[in-house]
């Protein structure tokens, strides 16, 4: 149960996504890099969205852009 807990909804993706992707593009190149570090995701996976479906991503991501604006 506690695994199903720390999933994120669709709409909550979707937003993490959209907000993400309004970063200038050194800001993002910058996000992408620490969110690939962090989380153990290969260079050869084309695209980190999929991987963003976690609470713990959540709560990462919102202290990555508060700590960058």
């Amino acid at each position: 149960m506690r695994q199903a807990a720390s999933q994120l909804d669709p709409g909550t993706i979707q937003q993490i996504l959209a907000t993400v992707r309004c970063l200038p593009r050194p800001a993002l190149e910058g996000f992408t890099k620490a969110f690939r570090k962090r989380f153990q995701v290969p260079e050869e996976a084309a695209s980190i969205a999929y991987r963003i479906c976690q609470r713990r991503h959540h709560d990462w991501i919102e202290t990555f852009l508060v700590s960058h604006r």
